[in-house]
């Protein structure tokens, strides 16, 4: 993919994302935080399944992973803290609404910054410290503004 594509994409995630946000405060009025995040995974993994059983994958290698594939204490870490994620912004919609949570939420920037330089060797480059200080800063100021 090349570099158009991949702004078209972040962008489009920027989007549904948005669009989440907002559906998610409604579901959570009725529904428990974790119910809304089992369905979000189920419905992910059912879609997931499909594209690559579509892609010649056979059904039994979804239930499978091998050192070949990725690092197998990574993979056990990132799933451990998208689940911390995806716990944490569910249950900040429900408390503070989508519209602040999100405000807050856009943060990340900064950390991953900070998590990619301290645990894999990436360069702090000022720009991105600048940026990030600026989104956070703003993101503060818009949350906690009455």
């Amino acid at each position: 993919m090349n570099n158009t594509a991949g702004f078209v994409l972040a962008i489009l995630a920027s989007i549904f994302w948005g669009l989440t946000y907002c559906l998610d405060e409604r579901v959570l009025a009725s529904l428990s935080v974790w119910k809304l995040y089992f369905l979000h995974c189920a419905v992910g993994a059912l879609v997931a399944g499909l594209i690559l059983i579509v892609q010649g994958h056979s059904p039994a290698s979804l239930f499978r992973l091998d050192a070949s594939e990725a690092s197998l204490p990574l993979v056990a870490i990132t799933l451990v803290t998208a689940t911390v994620a995806a716990f944490a912004i569910l249950t900040s919609i429900q408390l503070l609404g989508a519209a602040k949570s999100s405000v807050l939420e856009i943060s990340y920037p900064l950390f991953v910054a900070v998590f990619s330089c301290l645990f894999f060797g990436g360069q702090l480059q000022l720009p991105v410290v600048i940026g990030g200080g600026f989104i956070f800063v703003g993101a503060a100021i818009i949350a906690l503004a009455k």
